[in-house]
């Protein structure tokens, strides 16, 4: 093989590829980013885009001279590191070097790196600490057709960033959006300021794909084994090439992986997952060589920018799993819908990319008659709360004014105001104050950066495990329970061992984490007790970060095993952060105490499920969500007493401005004397 100098430009690197419509095409695509500062790149599956674009950005920030880095966006973690990883191997320079990654928690650039993939949860932080963003002189949005929250802030917020740059005769930073399936007009509209001819689609470099479709409609519980059935017909047709499955959450994949080992003579095929849920370590395992044939059973995880050489066949379900936030009620609830057009075309590109391919999808053809053509954002379907503290953070003060490429409805952005006032994040006025500010430097969900100031008092000797909480709750569920009903029995008994105190799963919680810090940290010892140590590992790091966020204003811990936990402190302090997460039995069941329409029903893994309670017993959850049987369960929940919320909730039961100003008074005073601290 020819070796390379260290010192390879991009345009020699493209050079290598210029069999890549992308690359070859560079002198085209550089003249029109050249005419138009802002720019939408419709690059179709294939075209290198992701892979070309960062090279190509280089050359014409050298040619225009501009001052300081590119940056490109992606919506995942495993997105980021991957691609980082073959660009650098383009480059020919090590990751960390001329082309660097910064994804939550993990850096990797440096002073010498031109090129820095990060996700777009990255560059929303990055915007609220340097405002004019002068860091950078090229971003590109890439696989911009996911609309996730911070997507569609982080364009807005580009935009503002440029409007203060021009008023400061700097010069603007250079947008480019990118993505195979967008709303061309819509984004070339939003970021050229009504220049719609500031846009390009170059076709992809794909081999032909042959799509199937069913004859019928299936039933959803059939798509497990109808999947397991396809793969049973490419094996038995003499059809090479790796197989990718496009199932809609970890329990389909579950699913699907049983009934293809159910099914399927498995000697020669080697059958691996791809979720959220795994490690990166496990995630990577798609990427290595096999001697075996692959069958990837993923989420739409792999749908973009994840590209896994040697991909023949794509099976997909067509459908996919959405957070839908109701703000009349203030619960989630994560529904199953047909994905959009723009997606199962996506997940047909995965196909084709090396040699002709096949994709069998297992819905009608009638069917995309009903799809819509692309997703609802997320900023239309979410709890707000989040965006509107980071938008606080950077001085937006009329949150309806802002100019998101599509408007939230206003019941959503009250709803959130409503929370971060009641948190003592934004004053009467709706100003961000100092907790507010706090609460966007500790990087985590509100009302767990609420409990963390609150805990900070030092009268309230519980900050440790506050940290150790918050650090399990920003994650996914710690618990492994198998879908077979034997071995579920078995596992639930083991994890009974946690489940000491019958009052509080967060105590739960924290029995986990003492067993994982005095087995050393061990993987062996999670596995043996059906813990994902993917999620111990993260609260590892997301504690570690706390920690070091309060070390810098002088607020510090002890992190010492106590004899016994002052559990007193530990639910007063929860309520505080959980005040829109209190419910109260009342004669027809639990329900929140802000919203008296709804029924909630103890989850049957909490603690509290057997618990006999009074009518007027309050009990706190962490999690209060609909089910796709329009069920509202409350799991991570913990008996409170009456004497910890009385500040909280007075006579009335409802949430008073009298309350919220004391905690907001005793809050603002532990945040000064920490400044005081320092």
């Amino acid at each position: 093989m020819e070796t390379y100098s260290r010192k390879r430009t991009p345009e020699m690197a493209l050079a290598l590829v210029d069999y890549i419509p992308v690359a070859n095409l560079r002198g085209e695509i550089r003249q029109e980013l050249r005419e138009h500062p802002n720019f939408v790149l419709i690059g179709e599956t294939g075209s290198g885009k992701t892979t070309c674009l960062g090279p190509l950005l280089i050359e014409l920030r050298d040619e225009l001279k501009l001052k300081g880095k590119v940056g490109i966006t992606q919506p995942r973690r495993i997105a980021t590191t991957s691609v980082s990883d073959r660009v650098s191997d383009m480059m020919d320079s090590d990751v960390g070097g001329r082309i660097g990654y910064h994804v939550r928690y993990d850096d990797n650039t440096s002073s010498e790196t031109d090129l820095t993939f990060m996700t777009d949860g990255i560059l929303l932080k990055k915007i609220q600490y340097d405002p004019l963003l002068e860091e950078f002189a090229i971003i590109m949005i890439d696989e911009a057709h996911e609309r996730s929250l911070n997507i569609d802030l982080c364009l807005g917020l580009l935009k503002l960033v440029n409007e203060s740059r021009a008023r400061l005769g700097i010069n603007p930073i250079r947008i480019i959006v990118s993505s195979a399936t967008i709303d061309r007009n819509l984004f070339a509209d939003y970021i050229g300021y009504g220049d719609k001819t500031n846009s390009v689609e170059i076709q992809g470099q794909m081999f032909p794909v042959k799509v199937f479709y069913e004859k019928e409609e299936l039933q959803i519980s059939d798509y497990p084994m109808a999947a397991a059935k396809k793969i049973e017909q490419i094996l038995n047709s003499g059809s090479q090439g790796d197989i990718l499955i496009f199932m809609p959450g970890k329990k389909e994949i579950d699913q699907t992986t049983e009934s293809i080992l159910n099914e399927v003579d498995c000697s020669d095929i080697e059958i691996l997952q791809l979720h959220s849920e795994l490690s990166p370590e496990e995630q990577n395992k798609i990427f290595l060589p096999s001697q075996k044939r692959k069958i990837i059973v993923s989420t739409n995880i792999a749908e973009t920018s994840v590209t896994i050489d040697g991909i023949i066949h794509v099976i997909d379900s067509g459908l996919v799993k959405q957070i839908q936030f109701d703000p009349r009620t203030g619960i989630d609830q994560l529904v199953l819908v047909e994905h959009a057009i723009s997606g199962i075309s996506q997940r047909m590109g995965r196909a084709g990319r090396t040699a002709p391919g096949f994709c069998h999808r297992l819905f009608t053809e009638k069917s995309l008659s009903r799809r819509q053509e692309f997703q609802t954002p997320e900023i239309q379907r979410s709890n707000l709360s989040q965006v509107i503290l980071a938008m606080k953070k950077v001085g937006i003060e009329d949150i309806e004014s802002f100019d998101f490429i599509q408007q939230p409805d206003r019941e959503s952005i009250d709803h959130a105001i409503d929370l971060l006032t009641k948190l003592g994040a934004l004053d009467e006025h709706g100003d961000i104050t100092e907790i507010g500010e706090f609460m966007v430097e500790l990087s985590i969900e509100p009302k767990l950066a609420r409990m963390i100031i609150e805990a900070s008092d030092p009268s309230s000797n519980c900050l440790n495990e506050i940290c150790i909480l918050a650090s399990f709750l920003d994650g996914k569920n710690v618990f492994v329970r198998p879908s077979d009903p034997f071995l579920a029995n078995i596992v639930d008994n083991i994890h009974a061992r946690f489940k000491t105190n019958k009052e509080s799963d967060f105590l739960t919680y924290l029995n986990v984490w003492q067993g994982y810090v005095q087995s050393g940290y061990s993987e062996s010892w999670a596995q043996a007790n059906y813990l994902n140590e993917k999620v111990l590992e993260e609260a590892v790091r997301v504690r570690e970060e706390l920690l070091n966020v309060l070390s810098l204003k002088g607020i510090s811990i002890d992190s010492r095993a106590r004899p016994k936990m002052n559990v007193d402190a530990i639910g007063r302090v929860l309520a505080v952060g959980m005040i829109d997460s209190i419910l109260r039995n009342t004669k027809s069941g639990f329900k929140k105490i802000d919203n008296t329409k709804s029924e909630i029903f103890i989850h049957p893994s909490s603690v509290l499920g057997r618990v006999n309670f009074r009518e007027g017993d309050y009990i706190l959850s962490a999690d209060i969500f609909m089910d796709a049987y329009g069920k509202t369960h409350a799991s991570s929940c913990m008996y409170l007493k009456q004497e910890w919320i009385r500040d909280l909730i007075p006579q009335s039961n409802r949430y008073s401005e009298k309350s919220h100003k004391h905690a907001h008074k005793k809050s603002r005073n532990i945040y000064r004397n920490s400044r005081k601290r320092r």
